[in-house]
């Protein structure tokens, strides 16, 4: 079986022709994935492993804080750490915070892939916040490394 590259190329019109909304749902989402990228390069928000989260906390007078829902936080969190949703951040509710500006705020979320964490970081640093980390794997993170987690409201 030899494959002919040209007659695959000249397939493609009618293809797109046929299946048009489900190109146009691919070409979407690609375009999507673009501009969620786009905006993480651009709006720079470092993320902090575990160990370097900890040291920001301790020796920069750091805190951490936890996005995730009071449900979620009240089954086990980091000690000390403060429980501000995400929309009381979009919201610019962070009155609690408010005196960290120039100190590291560590956002804690549920795992890797919680876009909240990024969301509530890039609106922190347009509240003023000029340290502002995102904590590496989330919640889920901290607990596979055995780190401990507080039951205390």
């Amino acid at each position: 079986m030899d494959f002919n590259f040209s007659e695959l190329v000249s397939e493609f019109p009618d293809f797109f022709m046929r299946h048009y909304f489900m190109v146009g749902a691919w070409i979407v989402v690609v375009v999507m994935l673009v501009v969620v990228q786009f905006k993480l390069m651009m709006t720079r928000i470092p993320k902090a492993t575990s160990n370097n989260a900890v040291l920001l906390v301790n020796r920069d007078d750091g805190v951490f804080v936890d996005i995730r829902n009071a449900e979620s936080f009240a089954k086990g969190h980091i000690a000390n750490s403060l429980n501000i949703s995400a929309a009381d951040i979009k919201g610019g509710k962070v009155n609690r915070i408010d005196s960290r500006r120039d100190k590291p705020v560590v956002l804690v979320g549920k795992d890797k892939f919680d876009s909240e964490c990024f969301n509530s970081g890039r609106f922190l640093k347009k509240q003023g916040f000029t340290k502002v980390f995102i904590l590496d794997g989330g919640i889920m993170e901290w607990s596979n490394a055995n780190l401990p987690l507080s039951y205390k409201k």
